[in-house]
């Protein structure tokens, strides 16, 4: 005769339940996974914009636009670039420099400027 203890009983319910529920933790993460990466097909794109305007005396105004580009979804990624673009060209007192944070291909989402960039985008419009 096999006598079974009743914590025996207890571990083995024990093991089934934690076993049922890393199941379904697992199942749900799945799930979460799957909507998320369905749902980013529809968010925008993004893009930092860094416009370097150059300004030689006796030479026409001149600009250069670099774009760094970003995927669907990773507007944390373009904001995270976008703020150290600014803080370096800041560090490195290049001006005047404009950096714009771009959602899709237009909305401005932020933008900023060091140096008299106002002034030398008009001289620039009126050449």
């Amino acid at each position: 005769m096999v006598h079974i203890d009743q914590n025996d009983k207890f571990d083995k319910l024990f093991e089934s339940i934690m076993g049922l529920g890393n199941a379904i933790n697992n199942f749900s993460n799945n799930v979460k996974s799957g909507i998320d990466s369905f749902l980013k097909n529809f968010k925008p794109t993004y893009s930092v914009n860094a416009v370097t305007y150059f300004v030689i005396p006796g030479a026409p105004l001149k600009r250069s636009v670099n774009a760094y580009h970003f995927g669907k979804g990773e507007l944390s990624e373009a904001k995270l670039f976008f703020d150290q673009a600014f803080q370096k060209t800041k560090e490195l007192s290049l001006v005047p420099v404009e950096l714009q944070l771009i959602q899709g291909n237009k909305k401005l989402i932020d933008e900023q400027k060091l140096g008299p960039v106002d002034i030398v985008k008009s001289a620039i419009q009126h050449q």
